[in-house]
């Protein structure tokens, strides 16, 4: 990848990298004290999904999401229970696939931005 001038190391690229998302708008409002079921997808060009890890407390803690629907494939389903306090939170996912590449808190700096593979943070409320 590139920062700002093109360096005659740089290599193009032509691989997605491993990412995570929830199946979630930002700014979500969902029900304090109740369970809910958090989903989301996982993937990674360079193999299965291994496992993915959830923080709803902003990165301080994680617990590991089950794995749901078909395996072994680029893309992987997840889900993760969790049962919110009032309040404005931080979800944040984090996958590892099956050669251990594993999403970084902060994607290395590019000037296009191509290949974002940090963790996203995931503002929500619940109320």
């Amino acid at each position: 990848m590139f920062g700002p001038a093109p360096r005659p190391e740089g290599q193009p690229f032509d691989r997605q990298v491993v990412q995570s998302a929830f199946e979630l708008d930002a700014w979500a409002v969902l029900r304090a004290g109740r369970r809910t079921t958090l989903t989301g997808r996982s993937w990674s060009a360079a193999g299965p999904i291994r496992h993915v890890e959830v923080s709803t407390d902003g990165g301080t803690s994680w617990r590991r999401a089950r794995a749901t629907g078909p395996s072994g494939g680029p893309w992987q389903r997840w889900e993760i229970g969790w049962t919110p306090a009032a309040g404005a939170h931080e979800l944040m996912a984090r996958a590892t696939d099956v050669r251990g590449n594993t999403q970084p808190d902060v994607a290395r700096y590019n000037t296009l931005g191509y290949l974002f593979d940090a963790v996203v943070r995931l503002p929500v409320t619940a109320a």
